[in-house]
């Protein structure tokens, strides 16, 4: 049986969660960087709602934009008294973006600017998918921890993990239409592979 999921979209869950989440709560109800993006789609993604975050993982805010570029001076006026606060264009997979880079109580934050909505971003969805095989087996989450605390990114971590082949960010996208038994028995076959 798997974990009940939270609504993703609503990042105060996070204010019941384990001693980083909390600490996440904490630091967003603070500083309220959602409410300087308001009138814009947002959403919180990555290893802090799905419980993976290690030390220096950073705050995944998704933004959707019809020009993306234009939210430069938003975020310029909102976030650039921050500590290490910069933008940059970036080239994404699913189309171009814009990124901008700051901490907030000694966490890093990036807001990532898409013209997709967010749930159809790559890092919602990569979340999603990853959240569902968390649900489904529970044990991987330490197995993610030790090879993120190792300097492996989260999508190679779960690719690893699962012995997924080719690009991890692909193959972790290719999950997502699997049913939640088809999951299973990918993870009943990562169990059954594992040294005894």
């Amino acid at each position: 049986m798997a974990e009940k999921q939270p609504d993703f979209r609503d990042w105060s869950f996070l204010a019941d969660g384990s001693a980083d989440q909390r600490r996440a709560f904490a630091t967003l109800s603070r500083h309220r960087p959602f409410d300087r993006l308001a009138g814009h789609d947002t959403g919180l993604a990555g290893t802090f709602p799905i419980d993976i975050a290690v030390e220096g993982s950073d705050l995944d805010i998704l933004v959707q934009a019809d020009d993306p570029f234009s939210l430069a001076p938003i975020l310029d006026a909102a976030f650039g008294h921050y500590p290490g606060y910069a933008h940059r264009r970036a080239s994404a997979a699913d189309g171009p973006a814009l990124v901008a880079g700051f901490t907030l109580d000694g966490l890093p934050v990036e807001i990532f600017v898409q013209a997709l909505p967010v749930t159809r971003q790559m890092g919602w969805r990569h979340m999603l998918v990853e959240a569902r095989l968390l649900a489904l087996d529970p044990s991987l989450r330490p197995a993610i921890r030790a090879l993120k605390q190792a300097g492996i990114k989260t999508e190679p971590a779960f690719a690893r993990l699962l012995a997924l082949p080719g690009d991890p960010y692909q193959a972790l996208l290719a999950l997502e239409p699997l049913a939640d038994s088809a999951l299973s028995d990918l993870l009943s076959q990562r169990r059954s592979a594992m040294p005894k």
